[in-house]
């Protein structure tokens, strides 16, 4: 048999003239069908059946020949599998196809002089880590030094080089190299997985510290903010007290008797704002903090509604507010705290009143679906702006209308309201227009008459 690269074999008997052939006689050097079998600690798991094996050469006899000697050649417990190509074009296309190959016989010299080194260019493009050995029957053109360097190539041999041991030799070192290889890959990859993993969730963490950071900024500026009307507020009552006490120890014997009375109706006064304000402080750190006391059980929101009522006949009678009280059932049963809801309902007609003009109507209604309750407070007041409305339920809102009477407004009765109405399952807002007055409306679950 013969090619361009000039006769393989010196006569049709033998492979090679040399004592070394491949074949020394008709008996193979795997006579005995025992199986090579090397033996490494760490073994490069895959799940493909073999090692892959791409024999590249425009020669039938090659490729028969070297699948020959190595058909029963196993390496880590799994044998090999042959792909083969006759040309550049066909190696291609099964590169394109196997992305796992781990050792490549690759022919220099095929369709032209330089198919085999051109061709190393494009493997190494799809294939990073299967190991090369270049095959020529013509030394002459040998590769150059930089294509050796640059393609990563395992080895160049003469095909007449390629003896039965050689080419067990030339296996072995490429399978144990690939096998190094793609374990330390495996390893990089891993190291590469959990370098983003970490880097990942170093970025999560840090992105919630930043939150985190951010809503203690903005609970430090609250908390000072907090304070500074809370002082603001405690101490204009103090104030009052202390001129006023003042004004008694220096002068009691010049004031006549209706005028320590009246001082000490001041004083009474301004302690009372001041108690009303610290409760409201209290109660707003007992919300934030979880601590608020709740016992949910079945109450009748009607009598409630109609004590809170009558504690305010008064202060509506001297600016001549007339009080409407509307319900058309026996009971409005509903899960409510017991001093919960005399709270809510305290501070909603406390403010109906509170910022209520002279002369004026307030409007209390009770009324009930199949499955809620609902009070309705509607005032005949300036009622309130779309930005009033935005800030209605925090802390410390300063609001457009004013008290009408001189009374005082901590800013966080509505902040109390609105949370004391969501722990008890119920809802609470507000409609109102400038100029057309407000309502506050909360409902509640109605409880059925057997819970």
């Amino acid at each position: 048999m013969t090619n361009k690269e000039g006769n393989m074999f010196t006569d049709d008997d033998t492979i090679f003239a040399d004592d070394d052939a491949i074949f020394v006689n008709d008996d193979v050097i795997f006579a005995n069908d025992d199986k090579v079998l090397v033996k490494q600690d760490n073994d490069f798991s895959c799940k493909d059946t073999g090692w892959k094996v791409f024999i590249v050469d425009d020669e039938k006899d090659v490729h028969q020949l070297t699948k020959f000697v190595l058909e029963d050649y196993v390496y880590q417990n799994k044998p090999l599998e042959f792909l083969s190509a006759y040309s550049a074009s066909d190696a291609r296309e099964l590169i394109n196809q196997h992305n796992n190959i781990a050792v490549i016989f690759l022919d220099v010299v095929m369709e032209t002089n330089d198919a085999g080194l051109k061709l190393i260019e494009y493997i190494r493009e799809h294939n990073k880590f299967a190991r090369i050995i270049l095959r020529t029957g013509q030394p002459g053109y040998a590769p150059e030094k930089q294509v050796i360097l640059k393609y990563d190539i395992n080895d160049y041999k003469n095909k007449t080089e390629l003896t039965d041991q050689k080419l067990f030799t030339v296996i072995t070192s490429s399978l144990r190299a690939y096998s190094d290889i793609m374990t330390i890959e495996l390893y990089r990859q891993s190291l590469e997985d959990k370098v983003i993993e970490r880097t990942l969730q170093l970025k999560n963490k840090n992105e919630t510290l930043i939150i985190l950071n951010e809503k203690l900024i903005a609970l430090n500026q609250e908390k000072n903010e907090f304070l500074g009307i809370a002082a603001h507020d405690l101490k204009n009552p103090l104030s009052a007290i202390q001129s006023l006490a003042n004004l008694m120890r220096m002068a009691i014997n010049d004031f006549p008797q209706e005028k320590i009375v009246e001082f000490a109706a001041m004083i009474e006064n301004s302690a009372q704002r001041l108690f009303a304000l610290i409760q409201n402080l209290l109660d707003v750190n007992a919300i934030e903090s979880g601590s608020t006391h709740i016992s949910l059980a079945s109450y009748d929101i009607l009598p409630f509604f109609q004590t809170v009522v009558q504690n305010y006949l008064k202060p509506a009678e001297n600016k001549n507010i007339e009080i409407n009280f509307n319900f058309a059932e026996e009971a409005y049963p509903i899960l409510a705290d017991e001093n919960a809801i005399f709270q809510v309902l305290d501070n909603l007609v406390s403010n109906a009143i509170k910022y209520s003009l002279h002369g004026k109507s307030v409007y209390f209604t009770l009324s009930k679906t199949e499955s809620r309750v609902r009070c309705e407070i509607r005032d005949e007041g300036p009622g309130l702006s779309e930005k009033d409305l935005a800030q209605l339920f925090g802390k410390f809102a300063r609001l457009t209308p004013r008290p009408t009477g001189d009374e005082h407004s901590t800013g966080l009765g509505l902040f109390i309201v609105k949370k004391l109405v969501e722990i008890m399952k119920g809802d609470v807002w507000c409609e109102s227009e400038l100029g057309r007055g407000t309502t506050f409306i909360t409902e509640f679950p109605l409880l059925a008459e057997d819970e």
